[in-house]
């Protein structure tokens, strides 16, 4: 297999470099949020800054609110409850429902994360490779929630076929 064709290989699997970027960049902050006393699991940082703002929310409310799955959140609000930086109240109306909310514990974390945000380390990482990180992720996702990659795939396949006529 020729060079070009091993890149082009590596190009069409975008979604596994996605991956990597995410994994990478978990695994780093794990140190950083150890040094500073942050005890929030790194995937869950969103949820936290999330109740943080809402006060009290349902899963469906927080998904909503960082256009994730139900289900995802659901399996992360368990060990954010054992690690004492939420709590959950069941709905007085609706006890299929449940609010989370923040504990004091759950507070003092969130304002840690506030004071020691990265968006200048990552404004210095999208300096230095050229591009505006998230803005090109935030398209990307708009990008494919607009148009799968199924339909892309489709379309690509049928003006290769006329070009090949």
């Amino acid at each position: 297999m020729k060079i070009t064709e091993i890149q082009n290989l590596s190009e069409s699997f975008i979604g596994k470099q996605a991956d990597d970027l995410g994994q990478l960049i978990s695994e780093q902050i794990k140190p950083l949020y150890a040094d500073l006393g942050i005890l929030i699991p790194v995937k869950s940082c969103s949820i936290i800054h999330t109740l943080s703002k809402m006060q009290q929310a349902s899963v469906t409310e927080i998904a909503k609110g960082l256009n994730q799955s139900h289900q995802l959140i659901k399996q992360k609000l368990p060990r954010l409850q054992k690690l004492r930086l939420i709590a959950a109240e069941a709905d007085p109306d609706d006890k299929r429902k449940t609010f989370y909310q923040l504990t004091d514990l759950g507070h003092a974390q969130a304002t840690l994360l506030k004071e020691h945000s990265l968006s200048e380390v990552y404004a210095q990482l999208s300096a230095e490779v050229g591009a505006d990180l998230y803005q090109i992720l935030t398209a990307a996702i708009a990008g494919l929630k607009s148009k799968d990659l199924f339909s892309r795939y489709q379309e690509q396949h049928i003006i290769n076929e006329k070009e090949h006529d």
